[in-house]
């Protein structure tokens, strides 16, 4: 006697999930600049007054660059590519370049970083407040070791 044919259902398999993860949100630059600055009140001093330890740091403007027009500003010495803070220490200068966790260095902040390392400075690129205090640490600026993160 024939068996009666089986008949195969196969369904689809659901698709593969990846594992959930947790992820900071990512913070635009300039409210950055403006908690790395909190940061840097915090650690060493307000920003253009020296610290008992004798840094001095400020922050430089860049809204605008360009401008309306931007061959005023060039004339004055602004150029693209400077670096968001100035930290003076021992008279060195310190360079950190804010950046967000997807940020870039353009080419003119490529370049003024390199004008800054031949000339003796420092500079870093810098994502948030652990990588600002990292800096501090490693070029052995003296701070107040308020913050823990």
């Amino acid at each position: 006697m024939d068996e009666p044919p089986t008949i195969s259902l196969s369904l689809p398999r659901p698709p593969k999930r990846r594992p959930f993860k947790l992820k900071a949100p990512s913070i635009p630059e300039h409210p950055l600049q403006a908690q790395l600055a909190r940061v840097l009140t915090i650690e060493i001093a307000p920003p253009g007054r020296v610290s008992r330890n004798g840094v001095c740091w400020w922050a430089i403007d860049h809204a605008n660059y360009a401008g309306e027009v931007p061959g005023i500003r060039m004339s004055r010495g602004i150029i693209a590519g400077v670096q968001h803070f100035f930290i003076l220490y021992r008279g060195r200068a310190h360079h950190p370049e804010v950046k967000t966790d997807t940020g870039s260095l353009s080419d003119a902040q490529k370049s003024v970083c390199s004008a800054v390392l031949a000339a003796g400075g420092r500079v870093a690129v810098i994502r948030n407040a652990e990588d600002l205090l990292g800096a501090l640490d490693e070029w052995k600026i003296p701070r107040e070791r308020k913050l823990t993160l």
